[in-house]
């Protein structure tokens, strides 16, 4: 069984800025977003000592795994760094908002979304690539009985699109919020809630 997380908000998520390889730490809304995910884990997994948690090396990944090995109450050495599960690469773009590639890259975007699945942003990678790590990923050795992989919203995509078998438009059109995680199982995927709990009102 696979239990997929996406890391929690980050700075640049909230500006609206590319990260792909690039890098950005998690907002206070972030980090409850993780640990939101922890509880739900938490209470959805039996036998903690069962799973294990393979991260995305990107460090807003790794800050979210080490929130949810916290929560859970796993040792860290049950997190286990993986390259496959790294985001989509996106080159020149990343760092940018989507007005600041609009200026420096004409018409790049309308290009991408006419041909989405092989694109290559410059310097970076096209989402078919990204699909052959996610199959490369799924085919790995697991370190346990249950994995939860903390990775990335464009990776989440094609990793649920490879497990199910997805048509490229079926897993184009897949996502993840990050108040949300996706349980990989029996050949089924999964949307389960991670609702962070309210804050309570001040006097």
């Amino acid at each position: 069984m696979i239990y997929l997380v996406r890391h929690g908000e980050t700075t640049w998520n909230r500006t609206g800025r590319q990260q792909g390889h690039h890098d950005s730490p998690l907002t206070d809304t972030g980090i409850e977003q993780a640990r939101a995910a922890g509880r739900v884990l938490r209470h959805a997994i039996r036998e903690i000592q069962a799973a294990c948690i393979e991260t995305s090396p990107l460090g807003r990944a790794r800050q979210t795994a080490l929130i949810l090995a916290e929560v859970i109450g796993l040792d860290l050495d049950a997190v286990v760094v993986a390259p496959l599960l790294a985001e989509h690469h996106l080159g020149a773009w990343e760092g940018l908002t989507r007005g600041e590639i609009d200026a420096q890259y004409p018409g790049a975007h309308q290009e991408r979304e006419a041909h989405k699945w092989d694109y290559v942003v410059p310097g970076g990678e096209s989402y078919a690539r990204v699909a052959t790590r996610a199959r490369q990923w799924l085919a790995s050795p697991r370190h346990a009985e249950i994995t939860i992989a903390v990775t990335h919203e464009m990776i989440s995509r094609t990793i649920q699109g490879a497990y199910a078998e997805l048509t490229v438009d079926e897993t184009l059109a897949r996502s993840h919020r990050q108040d949300r995680m996706y349980r990989l199982h029996a050949g089924r995927v999964d949307e389960i809630s991670c609702q962070t709990q309210p804050r309570p009102a001040s006097d």
